[in-house]
């Protein structure tokens, strides 16, 4: 995948796929940790998840895609990733169904948070591909950290009886901490400046500095504060500058890069000798 490649679908698809998911994940997190399920964040993430699907399927251009990339589960990353996607939002749509018929069943919101939550972890698995410099290590914890995070946030500030800053402490600095490591993971890539042109890499201080204020530091001072809906809109948009920054963070190792590395580093070393 290449940086001139159209990432809009993709932004979509990720951007509602994590923040459904991370809904789910968070309410059971919640059912787990305070024997309290709030219906709403069920059935918001799953609405986030049928729609982040309908993109999906558009950009797949032809359904029966989506059948013929199951073929590899176990093996592929995006077969698994497929797999799980409908299998998620299945779980889901079944716990917020009974949840909101008023037969709770506390299982199935676990059963459905730990399904979703190997949902996120096969976004982030898909694009740890060869070539791309950017898409390793930390990142592919990335989904899963920063979809709790912000199912949490959402949960906190629209939830009239709040009450679970804790869990949304221990969701937050866990994302922090994971998307920290990418962070320097991604500056620690020496890049020469002839290929920096046209390249995202160029504003990657700006691109991870949002994510992490609008995601991680924000919402919860204003939670700290108050309880109010304007920490989880400012969660969901630290949620969109992260799956943007992704793409366009995109690096694939090159002939072109390796030639202009090598060009660098001998132009650097005759610098001494010139002067």
């Amino acid at each position: 995948m290449s940086r001139h490649s159209g990432h809009g679908p993709l932004v979509a698809f990720t951007s509602f796929a994590i923040a459904g998911a991370g809904l789910i994940v968070a309410a059971a997190s919640l059912e787990v940790v305070h024997h309290h399920l709030f219906p709403p964040a069920l059935v918001a993430g799953v609405l986030l998840q049928a729609l982040g699907l309908a993109v999906s399927l558009g950009h797949l251009g032809q359904k029966r895609r989506a059948a013929m990339a199951m073929w590899g589960v176990g093996r592929s990353a995006l077969s698994n990733e497929v797999l799980l996607a409908p299998l998620a939002l299945a779980c889901g749509a079944l716990a917020a169904g009974i949840s909101l018929w008023g037969r709770p069943m506390p299982a199935l919101p676990v059963i459905a948070g730990v399904v979703n939550a190997a949902f996120l972890l096969s976004i982030g698995l898909v694009y740890r591909v060869g070539g791309q410099r950017t898409w390793q290590g930390f990142s592919a914890f990335t989904p899963l950290t920063a979809g709790c995070a912000f199912g949490a946030i959402a949960i906190q500030a629209l939830s009239v009886t709040g009450g679970i800053l804790g869990m949304v402490l221990l969701l937050v600095v866990l994302d922090a901490a994971v998307f920290v490591q990418r962070w320097r993971e991604v500056v620690a890539i020496r890049i020469p400046a002839a290929s920096l042109t046209g390249s995202g890499m160029s504003h990657r201080g700006q691109l991870l500095g949002a994510r992490f204020v609008l995601l991680d530091v924000l919402p919860f001072v204003l939670l700290l504060a108050w309880p109010t809906p304007l920490a989880a809109a400012i969660a969901a948009t630290g949620l969109w500058v992260d799956r943007v920054g992704f793409y366009a963070l995109a690096l694939q190792r090159t002939t072109e890069h390796e030639v202009a590395e090598v060009e660098e580093a001998l132009a650097s070393a005759r610098k001494p000798h010139e002067s």
